[in-house]
């Protein structure tokens, strides 16, 4: 368990130190969703804390900009001394706070390890330097330049490794950082400040300010960040982009929701995709954004796939997230547990069979707890708000197809573009898939969930607006800078009229 004094609210992290607001205005109750008979703790939080978090990081942005990349390196690599030697204590207060599983929250914190090391190779490796000869005496030169300060606003489902996912290249190539936790989790935000502290970043580097939607609307809309840093569901995204419309100078990445499918071809080795399914479906109790919610199946096969999902979803391993043998924990909150209940009356009016009905359950303690549902479809219809919306609960349902060209279609109408798989052992129908689906990531043989920190992570359509994050975040975290260079002035030229000096 997590200790007691993890809970505990110690205020805003602001110019080096952690300061209670002097005037709340507000108050975040948190509480155990794998029992709400514990009440965890409560964090005041303020408006204004936004104004002096932006201040201290404008003050010390100069300084960490022109500091030498191997010095902001040695700060980063102390951070992630930091993250190791309490890695269980943040995995146990994720667990705590987000309801997942002890063993899914320890895999959190080892990506946000691997994170730090792979931002200082491969992507800092994206924004190096480059230089080359123009012609005779001129060279040019092409680098990467931090933009300054810049915001990032948290999810609950990932509240260490999605924060932490735009902080380091951030911070690695050379800007300043306001984090707004969500206000779910606030004290794995809380935590992540201390760490933070504890690695010895410069006063004003990183500032970590506790709030609730008002407080993050306020810091998206500062007019003195140079970028605000998203990810979250397409609603508060495009409330982002709303908010930032007068400040065209604002760098904004959003990494949004998604509706991801999967294709099961005739030839798929259904044991394993089955797997995939129920896995990427369940996880995470169904809030990742790259969860599985759609499948397409080739009609030779998708009786099988049925029956198989039907044994994996009915027998997932429900419980606290402390406790042995768990596999799903509870849902984030009793919005989210009703939400599924409305889920299932959505499917059952739209004409969905239920293979498993699921939905809001009994666990082992007071919380919010549901079971996986799955449904099968009898036809498409992109009107559809159980087909089309993003419902972020564990559901998913299975539609067959007749041919590879309906599983593609189908499998690319949606308006999310985030993740999609394909089942074959064609390399051809998979490299046919990576042409024609849009999405910013496509699997072969693999879940929809579980993307890899070195590859880029994001979407289309609404579940992104171009700026990937994972390895390619050093990119939007920094704008390109041409030189044109003379070490020595050439010759002065002459155009028809203009005057000489000699």
């Amino acid at each position: 368990m997590a200790e007691a004094c993890d809970f505990a609210p110690r205020g805003d992290l602001i110019d080096g130190r952690f300061t209670l607001p002097a005037r709340v205005s507000g108050e975040i109750a948190l509480e155990d969703p794998g029992d709400t008979r514990a009440q965890l703790g409560a964090f005041p939080f303020s408006v204004e804390s936004v104004g002096h978090a932006v201040a201290a990081s404008r003050r010390a942005w100069p300084a960490w900009r022109d500091a030498a990349p191997e010095t902001r390196a040695t700060i980063l690599r102390r951070f992630g001394d930091a993250l190791r030697a309490d890695a269980e204590r943040l995995a146990r207060v994720i667990a705590t706070e987000v309801g997942k599983p002890v063993w899914e929250a320890r895999t959190e914190v080892q990506a946000m390890l691997a994170k730090i090391d792979i931002t200082l190779s491969q992507g800092l490796e994206l924004v190096a330097e480059r230089a080359f000869e123009l012609g005779p005496g001129q060279v040019g030169r092409w680098r990467a330049n931090a933009r300054g300060v810049l915001a990032v606003l948290g999810p609950f489902n990932f509240p260490g490794h999605l924060v932490h996912g735009h902080v380091v290249p951030a911070l690695a190539t050379g800007n300043c950082v306001v984090v707004k936790p969500s206000e779910q989790t606030p004290a794995t935000g809380q935590l992540y400040a201390e760490l933070a502290l504890r690695a010895g970043f410069p006063s004003g580097v990183v500032n970590v300010v506790q709030g609730d939607g008002a407080v993050g609307a306020a810091l998206a809309a500062h007019r003195e960040l140079d970028g605000v840093l998203f990810t979250g569901s397409a609603s508060v995204g495009r409330r982002i982009l709303g908010a930032t419309l007068d400040q065209p100078w604002k760098l904004v990445a959003l990494e949004l929701g998604g509706k991801n499918g999967v294709l099961v071809c005739a030839d798929a080795d259904l044991d394993a995709a089955a797997v995939a399914i129920a896995f990427g479906a369940c996880v995470t109790a169904g809030q990742r954004c790259s969860a599985t919610s759609r499948v397409f199946a080739a009609r030779a096969v998708a009786d099988a796939l049925c029956e198989k999902l039907a044994r994996l979803f009915g027998g997932i391993a429900i419980g606290y997230a402390h406790d042995d043998g768990v596999f799903m924990g509870p849902v984030i909150s009793s919005s989210a547990r009703e939400r599924h209940a409305h889920v299932l009356a959505l499917a059952a009016s739209e004409g969905a069979q239920a293979l498993v009905r699921g939905g809001p359950c009994d666990g082992p303690r007071p919380g919010h707890y549901v079971r996986p549902s799955l449904h099968r479809l009898r036809a498409h219809d992109r009107t559809s708000r159980y087909q089309s919306e993003e419902h972020f609960v564990p559901d998913a349902f299975v539609l067959t197809v007749d041919s590879l060209d309906e599983g593609l279609a189908l499998l690319d109408a949606t308006d999310y573009g985030l993740v999609a798989s394909v089942f074959t052992r064609e390399r051809a129908v998979y490299e046919r898939a990576a042409r024609t689906v849009r999405v910013g990531a496509l699997n072969w043989n693999a879940t929809t969930v579980g993307a890899s920190s070195k590859l880029p992570f994001g979407g289309v359509k609404q579940s992104g607006n171009d700026r990937p994050a994972g390895a390619a975040s050093t990119l939007y975290c920094t704008f390109p800078q041409a030189n044109l260079e003379h070490a020595e002035p050439p010759a002065p030229a002459s155009w028809p009229g203009f005057p000489s000096l000699s």
